[in-house]
């Protein structure tokens, strides 16, 4: 298998081989859950509440990945949830 050669700076942004696993989403910037709901409140308008986004996140509706106790999100993901809300699609229920 090959990697890339990459500098210390680029760490995050290197094209990395997939990892097996479940699923997960391509990589890319990963968001702290705070930051992750911040920013889905602003771009859907506040259609969704803190508590019911930490919810989805410890039921495994919103994919999360865990690093020793902190938790992260794709970016990605957040993406694909703020389409979802704007085209009016329900989730989570």
């Amino acid at each position: 298998m090959h990697l890339p050669i990459v500098s210390q700076g680029d760490f995050m942004n290197a094209d990395r081989p997939p990892k097996a696993g479940r699923g997960a989403p391509a990589a890319g910037p990963m968001l702290v859950p705070s930051n992750a709901w911040r920013i889905l409140n602003a771009r859907t308008g506040g259609a969704i509440s803190r508590s019911t986004f930490y919810r989805w996140l410890s039921s495994g509706q919103v994919y999360s990945v865990r690093v020793g106790h902190r938790m992260y999100i794709p970016w990605r993901v957040i993406e694909e949830l703020i389409e979802k809300c704007l085209g009016g699609e329900r989730f989570g229920r």
